[in-house]
């Protein structure tokens, strides 16, 4: 069945089981991805998670559906969460129409497939299917966002009007996963709950706000794809110093390749970089940085890069090793390769 992103999350918790499958597409990967978070987050505690990627399914139609149905070493209740970047869903067909095929019950699985269109084969496959749900996440336009952030406040007790709303939106770009992170970081700060409700006034995005915080994100993200090892040294010790969430950075860098990848394949359809990267709609203090990248990093490359940043998440949460170990070590690895291919 199709349904609209925010109904997708309504309609898995309000049933004793989830669907059978669950596919998330559309150029939104930040919300794909926060979607899916959203959706296992009920299983997350006491259910085994279970990363698949294009790789795990290639050569075998069959494996997703055997992994589905095959039984964890303890007995404990699975999840699978498989992984698609863009243009792998297509390689991805014949085990996802091999899953929905088969009779038996097995695991849910959730799919991310950002930059899967909505009109294909196998979304009509899937929406046609009685235990399946897919759902397109579209951009979110600045209304839906201020909209998105007032419902997140009130569910987490803060008394927040559309034009702090709007501000807040505008500071995470309308990155969803970002604008509740800013949400959650000022209802902790008011001791804000639903028993206990707070007024949030705008002057205190001066003082907890994400511009900042973004901003020296931004910088050390600039420095790795740019090849600058220098630079990110430097940044990297600021961070150290003062202290900046890893998954934030990951967020942030995962909307910055999206974007260089949309413009990446602008160029390789014969756009000229200058003109790609200085188009209005990038961002003016963005372009002399994106005018680097395209120089530097191929479509093939940009979206291997999507995947091991996304792969880097996954790691962070089963590692055990510390967050900012794992980030600087990927960050430091990024520069290294940006550099050699200048």
């Amino acid at each position: 069945m199709k349904v609209k992103p925010e109904e997708i999350v309504r309609r898995c918790h309000s049933t004793a089981s989830p669907p059978r499958l669950v596919l998330l597409c559309g150029p939104n990967v930040t919300r794909c991805q926060a979607l899916v978070e959203e959706l296992v987050q009920p299983m997350a505690q006491s259910a085994e998670r279970v990363d698949m990627t294009i790789s795990d399914i290639t050569d075998r139609p069959g494996g997703l559906n055997d992994e589905a149905n095959s039984a964890s070493l303890f007995g404990d209740k699975r999840y699978i969460v498989l992984r698609l970047n863009s243009g792998e869903a297509v390689r991805a067909t014949a085990a996802i129409e091999t899953l929905l095929a088969s009779e038996a019950g097995g695991d849910p699985v959730f799919v991310i497939a950002p930059g899967m269109g909505d009109k294909t084969a196998l979304a009509k496959s899937i929406a046609a299917s009685p235990d399946a749900l897919i759902a397109t996440c579209y951009e979110t336009t600045p209304q839906e966002a201020a909209a998105s952030i007032q419902t997140i406040a009130r569910a987490e007790g803060l008394q927040l009007g559309r034009e702090m709303a709007q501000e807040i939106a505008a500071l995470t770009s309308n990155d969803m996963v970002l604008a509740r992170m800013e949400v959650e970081k000022i209802a902790l700060y008011l001791d804000a709950t639903p028993d206990n409700p707070q007024a949030a006034e705008t002057d205190i995005l001066l003082l907890l706000g994400a511009e900042n915080d973004e901003e020296d994100i931004s910088l050390l993200i600039q420095a790795a794809l740019n090849g600058d090892a220098p630079r990110l040294a430097q940044e990297l010790a600021a961070a150290r110093a003062q202290g900046i969430s890893e998954i934030g950075l990951i967020r942030i860098m995962l909307r910055h390749l999206a974007k260089l990848a949309e413009l990446r394949s602008k160029v390789d359809k014969g756009g000229n970089v200058d003109s790609v990267a200085g188009h209005p709609s990038v961002f003016f203090k963005d372009q002399k940085h994106f005018k680097r990248q395209l120089r530097i990093w191929s479509s093939a490359h940009i979206a291997r890069l999507i995947e091991r940043i996304l792969q880097l998440e996954i790691v962070m949460k089963s590692s055990g090793q510390p967050d900012q170990v794992l980030l600087e070590e990927e960050l430091l690895l990024i520069a290294r390769k940006a550099a050699s291919s200048r």
